[in-house]
């Protein structure tokens, strides 16, 4: 298996004979000194695999693919959900409590203990199936995340993370 079927669960192409359609390329543009490379995915999963593939190495470069789902970017300090989406908040649906899987990112979760961003980037456990992903989760909260595999919404607490700033 494959670092990055590690990372982001499930089988390389290999092994399984399935590649998934990568990502619509729509447009590149310039915000100021940041530049952006928009693409449309059909799920987050499409998104964070395409992502997988991809590096950035210069400030104010972004990757942003977007779907129905959520919008996920790769810049130069890694992978990134742009925001949580309601439903992420509410987690009166969840059925199952989740778990993390792995430490998170830390520049992201910096950025979230900040207040910069409402989330970080981080490996979780479906607590259904087991299955393992890499998902958003909001920092010191409860995010309700859906397991790409057996497609149950799960609960994850974050409370036990927590960043001391110096």
């Amino acid at each position: 298996m494959s670092i990055f079927s590690k990372l982001f669960g499930g089988k390389n192409k290999e092994e399984t004979g399935f590649q998934p359609k990568p990502p619509k390329f729509l447009r590149k543009e310039r915000k100021g000194n940041s530049t952006y490379e928009i693409y449309r995915g059909k799920d987050p999963e499409s998104a964070k695999a395409f992502l997988g593939m991809k590096r950035v190495d210069k400030n104010l470069y972004y990757l942003i693919v977007e779907t129905p789902n959520g919008n996920w970017g790769l810049d130069i300090k890694g992978l990134f959900l742009e925001r949580l989406l309601p439903w992420q908040k509410d987690i009166g649906s969840a059925t199952v409590e989740g778990r993390t899987a792995s430490m998170p990112d830390m520049f992201g979760l910096q950025m979230a203990a900040k207040g910069f961003n409402d989330n970080f980037v981080c490996k979780v456990g479906c607590g259904a199936c087991g299955h393992e992903w890499v998902d958003a989760l909001g920092y010191k909260q409860t995010t309700a995340v859906r397991c790409p595999q057996c497609k149950t919404l799960n609960k994850v607490n974050t409370a036990h993370i927590q960043v001391i700033l110096v």
